[in-house]
């Protein structure tokens, strides 16, 4: 199989990773950050002498590029500071400055957040990404706070082990542990925040706890699902390690003419299929004048045979193209990264420490979760918004991403954890991208016009800043409990964003 390129993985070939959004209208947000104000000479000068880490003035060299995330869409925000903190005693010390100075803190881990939340034009972002690194004991892995998947999958592979994650290499291991974390090897593992054992978190006092379920167990709790900066500034986790040597995979494609049959046959397979097997449809374009494409992908914890039996539902569709094979779990993690040509240092971004070659994005997305089938009247309303894209090239690349749940998603309780959404079938992200207004609104019309189809939840870690129902969609049942556990450990409401959970009350 030719090798997948991760543009190709997002716009339409597979996938199931990365967007954004803040407002549509760039103007606007840049004439806010312009606004924003400046730390006072004295508040500055505490910082600088408070943590041993780096801190980065908007005048200090190195600020630039120390301040930028992954999403292009947000290189207009500038903070009033970014620290590098060295260890957690450097971030208590932080918590500790802000509250002194009433100065907004935002943890980042790395700076992927759909909605820019890991940046700010009016506080100073506390940057983790000089807190990595993986030790691995009694089966367990602890993992500093700004460690990249990429590197997390690589010295766990070195051992046999794996922890089950997305598939963006250079997403930070915090903020996608902490509100869920699904991907290839999840309906065999569960959840990245399933395998949350526990954590180091810096709460709003800035207290260092220790969090398990025998030491504040409600944070504990909150952790595992409730979305990244909500409870404070976690600066490593233990994760449940499993032992895997490899395991088998697929992708295969279809005609376009065979779309709404093959979404069909997939979405009647994937989710009630073994739970060794974990697959990812795929609807979408190029930005070019090809065609739409339609695909799907997969990881099986078995052999190629077994593999190539169990997914014959998805092969007597029409047309379809298949490829399969076996693979170590490092090889596959950078298959689905689209860095197995060139390496495990290309799979990280350009311009950070690890000095990688992919580029960073500017996109947006959304997300759903559907709890029934899509009838074929709802599989016609996606064929049709991708076909409209494709028509108009000039907008860019779009892609309709289907995760199949089941398996070991599903199997907790919706109240076990703080992730809620057990009884799914599968989410959708809706991923675009191309120039902001044309893209913006293409991906509210599908979004609006799929309300029929779907269950009204929608996944934290897609944090969509134009939901206005996000505290039922991300929480649902679990969102009191969540506010409770914010008025615990947050009663003034020092972590927050336009999207953070309230303290009760």
């Amino acid at each position: 199989m030719a090798d997948l390129d991760r543009r190709e993985l997002l716009a339409g070939a597979a996938g199931g990773l990365l967007a954004g959004a803040m407002p549509w209208d760039a103007a606007a947000l840049a004439e806010r950050i312009l606004a924003a104000p400046a730390l006072s000479r004295r508040a500055a000068r505490a910082l600088r002498s408070a943590v041993r880490g780096r801190v980065y003035l908007p005048r200090s060299p190195g600020y630039n590029a120390a301040r930028l995330v992954y999403n292009v869409r947000y290189d207009g925000a500038r903070p009033e500071a970014v620290v590098q903190p060295l260890d957690t005693r450097d971030v208590a010390a932080v918590v500790r400055w802000a509250d002194r100075f009433d100065v907004r803190v935002v943890p980042r881990s790395g700076g992927h957040s759909y909605a820019g939340y890991s940046t700010t034009s009016s506080g100073v972002v506390v940057d983790l990404s000089r807190m990595s690194g993986v030790r691995v004991a009694s089966g367990r892995a602890t993992v500093g706070a700004g460690t990249q998947l990429i590197d997390m999958y690589s010295a766990l592979a070195r051992r046999g082990l794996v922890v089950p994650g997305g598939t963006c290499p250079s997403v930070g291991i915090t903020g996608l542990a902490l509100g869920g974390g699904h991907g290839l090897s999840g309906r065999r593992f569960g959840l990245t925040a399933d395998n949350l054992v526990g954590a180091t978190i810096v709460t709003a006092d800035g207290r260092i706890r220790q969090v398990s379920q025998s030491s504040d167990e409600d944070l504990y709790w909150a952790c595992r699902g409730g979305g990244g900066g909500n409870f404070g500034i976690v600066t490593s986790l233990t994760l449940q390690a499993h032992r895997a040597n490899g395991a088998a995979w697929f992708t295969i494609s279809w005609p376009w003419a065979a779309a709404s049959q093959a979404l069909a046959a997939w979405q009647s397979f994937a989710p009630h299929a073994p739970g060794a097997l974990t697959s990812i449809f795929s609807l979408g374009t190029t930005g070019g004048s090809g065609a739409p494409r339609v695909s799907a992908l997969g990881q099986f914890f078995g052999s190629e045979a077994a593999l190539r039996r169990l997914i014959r539902p998805l092969t007597r569709v029409g047309g379809a193209n298949l490829s399969t094979g076996r693979s170590s779990m490092l090889a596959l993690a950078l298959r689905w990264a689209g860095c197995v040509d060139e390496g495990l240092r290309a799979c990280h971004t350009r311009g950070t420490r690890a000095g990688g070659r992919l580029p960073r994005e500017s996109f947006f997305a959304k997300s759903d979760y559907f709890d029934r089938a899509l009838p074929a009247r709802g599989r016609r309303v996606m064929i049709d918004w991708i076909e409209r894209r494709q028509r108009n090239p000039s907008l860019g690349s779009g892609a309709l991403l289907l995760d199949a749940y089941g398996g070991a998603y599903n199997r907790p309780a919706a109240a076990a954890t703080a992730f809620v959404h057990r009884d799914m079938l599968f989410s959708l992200q809706y991923y675009a991208a191309g120039p902001a207004g044309a893209t913006g609104a293409w991906i509210n019309g599908v979004w609006r016009a799929l309300r029929p189809f779907v269950s009204g939840q929608a996944y934290q870690n897609y944090i969509d800043p134009q939901l206005t129902t996000w505290q039922r969609a991300y929480y649902a049942s679990n969102l009191a409990r969540l506010r409770q556990v914010k008025q615990t450990y947050d009663p003034d409401f020092r972590f927050r964003f336009a999207q953070a959970i309230p303290p009760a009350g």
